[in-house]
């Protein structure tokens, strides 16, 4: 079985740009660099860490996927109800089939 028939939802990768306004401002806007990505989202609860996990990285959520999304480090993923930010990536897979994109929660009107 892989990965792609477990997956039942849906998650978009997006990506922030600064543009400068016209009084010289700076805005962060947020772009939608891939959409419609088979994953599967789970909570982390343990109390101890896993070894994969990174010291001094808060990470509350992981996004497994068949698809390398090209996911980089403060990305932010978008669940059709959530917003994750991107901590780090790993392929969790043999052949490039299994992504895992380690991701904190966040409050989408902290992050804009």
């Amino acid at each position: 079985m892989t990965l792609r028939l477990l997956c039942r939802r849906t998650v978009s990768l997006q990506r922030a740009t600064v543009l400068a306004g016209a009084d010289g401002s700076q805005q962060q806007v947020w772009t939608d660099v891939l959409s419609g990505v088979p994953a599967c989202v789970f909570k982390v609860r343990a109390r101890r860490q896993p070894e994969a996990f990174r010291a001094s990285v808060e990470v509350d959520t992981v996004i497994m996927t068949p698809v390398d999304t090209g996911a980089r480090l403060d990305d932010r993923i978008f669940d059709g109800q959530w917003y994750y930010r991107v901590q780090w990536v790993m392929n969790l897979g043999d052949r490039d089939t299994a992504w895992g994109i380690y991701a904190a929660w966040i409050d989408p009107q902290s992050s804009q």
